[in-house]
């Protein structure tokens, strides 16, 4: 192990302006309140075709709305097309609407997101084109991009944040996604307005979903710590996200999550991302990059494939540098002063697997359908181009023969 990298310049800044928050069982309801208090009329309904036919959450929000509903737009998909940012702007555009409720997983957020970004200009169809020919999906500099609340029923903890992803394509018919190019939006502007965070619509969420999830959200606060882009505001949320999640997580599997436990893990997940997204910063690290990895070919959950290289990736980080264990040990309640180094990494690692194993999720990557060994260069290529690599801890400068080394210990 490298020597301890603790030691650094004091000093930080942190420039932080996240919504509103609430989480509270039945908080949905405010919907119509937390609209009228920004002067909104109505509101477009953000949503995949699945959560919008999920009358268990549907009708709540819907409720909550009120006459301010304007519509439900359910045409979100992971692969997060530009092309449906596009309908969904000129939606919003020809009919008027004054703000956005994301309902669901990620994905339609960043749709939501996608289309708050193209509002902002005169002309949605350019902006659009003109993405395509950047990369970025761009907020107008003297526009007012469409509001956004947020009604997370996932656990991926990516709601607190200004930037999103975007497949860039408008024609994606006949396309994989491998075909499809990634782009992206950030705006400090893009931050939600109010999120609401309803342990009863996480109920609602399919097993698979939401544990697959948990741990994405999980690895943030685990990532907060040790990102070299690290401040002692988040020190503070992510080390209590920890312990949250940590005694919240065992219940999600359950058939009937216990109330008590489904709220910390709720609790635990916004503060795992809380300051994870600021302007022109992004906290998450190599967890996260070794994830993308995986993004494409493979019909696999990125908290699924978190769940199985957490624990690996962490013992190749402690092997290389010292990553702040101590304060994850001591987050997860095993930190011990009469031990060392290496035995308090032991620790962390194996407290990560525990939660993984909590979440009942595969600990072996051979159980990725259609995942060979022989994939492993190209997907160590990926991981090593992944911009996430920029906030790995300090010191820490993984090559591909390192990446892959870490792969073949996860097989």
């Amino acid at each position: 192990m490298a020597s301890d990298t603790r030691r650094f310049e004091r000093g930080f800044s942190f420039d932080y302006d996240p919504g509103e928050l609430r989480c509270a069982r039945g908080c949905v309801a405010d919907l119509d309140t937390i609209l009228a208090e920004r002067g909104v009329d109505d509101a477009l309904v953000v949503t995949g075709s699945n959560v919008g036919a999920n009358r268990d959450v549907m009708d709540p929000v819907e409720a909550g709305l009120g006459e301010r509903l304007a519509g439900v737009f359910d045409e979100t998909t992971p692969a997060k097309h530009l092309r449906t940012g596009l309908d969904g702007a000129l939606r919003v555009r020809e009919d008027g609407i004054d703000a956005l409720v994301a309902v669901g997983s990620g994905s339609s957020l960043d749709v939501a997101k996608v289309i708050s970004a193209l509002t902002s200009h005169d002309d949605v169809r350019a902006a659009a084109e003109r993405a395509l020919e950047t990369g970025e999906v761009t907020v107008a500099p003297d526009g007012d991009p469409t509001p956004v609340v947020a009604v997370p029923t996932t656990l991926a903890g990516a709601d607190l944040s200004v930037i999103a992803g975007v497949g860039l394509t408008l024609d994606p018919a006949g396309l994989s996604d491998r075909d499809i190019p990634n782009g992206s939006v950030a705006d400090r502007r893009l931050m939600p307005t109010a999120l609401c965070y309803d342990p009863a619509l996480f109920e609602t969420t399919p097993k698979g979903v939401l544990c697959a999830s948990a741990m994405n959200g999980f690895d943030k606060a685990v990532e907060c710590l040790y990102s070299r882009y690290r401040t002692p505001v988040t020190d503070g949320t992510a080390m209590r996200a920890l312990s949250l999640m940590q005694s919240g997580f065992e219940t999600l599997p359950a058939d009937s999550m216990d109330e008590g436990k489904l709220y910390d893990a709720v609790a635990g997940v916004v503060l795992a991302q809380y300051g994870i997204s600021t302007p022109g910063t992004y906290r998450a690290s190599i967890i996260h990059a070794f994830g993308h990895g995986f993004s494409h070919d493979y019909d696999a959950h990125q908290g699924t494939i978190h769940g199985i290289l957490a624990p690996h990736v962490l013992r190749y980080v402690f092997d290389e540098v010292h990553g702040r264990r101590d304060l994850l040990a001591e987050a997860f309640g095993v930190d011990d002063a009469a031990v060392g180094d290496d035995e308090t990494a032991e620790r962390v690692v194996d407290a990560v697997a525990a939660v993984s194993d909590d979440l009942e999720l595969p600990s072996r990557l051979r159980a990725v359908d259609g995942l060979s060994r022989d994939d492993f260069p190209a997907i160590a290529e990926a991981i090593r181009d992944d911009g996430l690599m920029n906030g790995t801890p300090d010191g820490l400068d993984p090559s591909t023969a390192d990446i892959e080394a870490v792969l073949d210990e996860a097989w």
